[in-house]
């Protein structure tokens, strides 16, 4: 495992300079109190289930977490792992009831795709969850969690801001081709780079980069993974739109020696996720899913760093049609139940798994 995450690495040395780079190390931006309402933020006292959920801003998302890390100072810690093409900060928390001590991790992320706005409203459910309801207390003994809801908040903010530009995919780098701009961020990953499901042409939206780890955004994902990889159980990553549970590999169609592994623990979460409403999900490998795509975090994750457990949570919206990756704001609590529900079964195997 060690040496295939230094031969990755190599390719790009800015992935090793972690001296550089410390994920603890807290940043301290003004803090704007009421400039950015957002639905997530809730005292224990205050939460109610039923809340209806929207859509977060990229500015109501970065308020939100230093909310949580002020209002749960010494259980959350808030923290910066660099910055997009365009420079804004891409952040995240780390919920630990003991910081002190060394536990299991998991690693929960969203957002790598512009227009798949439900991840990063799922990423806060979860942190709600989490710190604001007390029947989830026990999610949090002896398990850290790490959860960044936004890896790409250049193409976020383009996505939200520029109609025309809804279903943008990409960051937002400037390429060879002056009329075709951004990066996909998940096909950028150096594991099989530039392999099937990718393209070499900067038109297209699964445009992996010139080079591995060409963009900013992916070199800070990487280092920061490859810093706290030591204790890291389980690796999730939110998408949509495809209703699935998936799992390794995304570049060819062949599976991992412990795919059955990988399998039952989806097809647990699964299980437990139908039950919020009768939706049923897509378990498998993500080339018999949803198609070939190499370069991605996921395979990263676990062919690279050496994570057993990693998953892909493609979060619904085909059932709508007319805005797949932006489901109608009444479909949100029903969704993010669904999907907690499925996050807390792998937060407990996590738990419970020695190295």
């Amino acid at each position: 495992m060690y040496l295939l995450a230094v031969a990755i690495v190599s390719v790009v040395p800015a992935l090793c300079q972690e001296e550089t780079y410390n994920y603890q190390q807290e940043f301290q931006p003004t803090y704007h109190q009421n400039d950015a309402y957002n639905p997530f933020f809730k005292e224990t006292s205050q939460y109610k289930e039923e809340e209806k959920l929207q859509y977060s801003s990229f500015e109501q998302i970065n308020h939100y977490l230093l909310d949580v890390e002020r209002l749960y100072n010494g259980t959350v810690k808030s923290f910066e792992i660099g910055h997009s093409v365009e420079g804004r900060p891409i952040r995240g928390i780390r919920i630990s009831k003991n910081p002190g001590v060394r536990k299991p991790a998991l690693l929960l992320d969203a957002g790598i795709h512009a227009r798949e706005w439900v991840g990063p409203v799922v990423a806060q459910y979860a942190i709600q969850q989490l710190l604001a309801n007390a029947s989830n207390a026990n999610l949090t003994d002896g398990l850290d969690w790490y959860i960044l809801p936004m890896l790409n908040p250049d193409g976020y903010v383009f996505s939200m801001e520029h109609p025309p530009a809804r279903l943008w995919r990409k960051n937002k780098a400037q390429t060879f081709v002056n009329y075709c701009s951004g990066v996909d961020l998940n096909r950028n990953f150096d594991y099989v780079w530039g392999g099937p499901g990718s393209s070499d042409d900067p038109c297209s939206t699964n445009y992996r980069g010139p080079y591995p780890f060409s963009e900013p955004e992916a070199v800070a994902f990487g280092r920061f993974v490859l810093s706290i990889a030591q204790d890291l159980r389980m690796y999730l990553t939110l998408h949509s739109a495809a209703q699935a549970i998936l799992y390794p590999w995304g570049y060819t169609n062949l599976v991992p020696p412990d795919w059955q592994d990988l399998d039952a623990l989806a097809k647990k979460a699964e299980a437990a996720m139908s039950l919020v409403n009768g939706t049923r999900y897509h378990v498998g490998p993500t080339t018999k899913v949803v198609g070939l795509g190499a370069g991605g975090s996921d395979d990263w994750a676990k062919g690279a760093v050496g994570i057993k457990y990693v998953y892909t949570l493609e979060l619904p919206g085909l059932f709508y049609p007319e805005k797949g990756f932006h489901p109608p704001t009444e479909t949100l609590p029903i969704i993010a139940r669904e999907a907690f529900e499925g996050i807390k079964v792998f937060a407990e195997h996590a738990r419970n798994r020695r190295p």
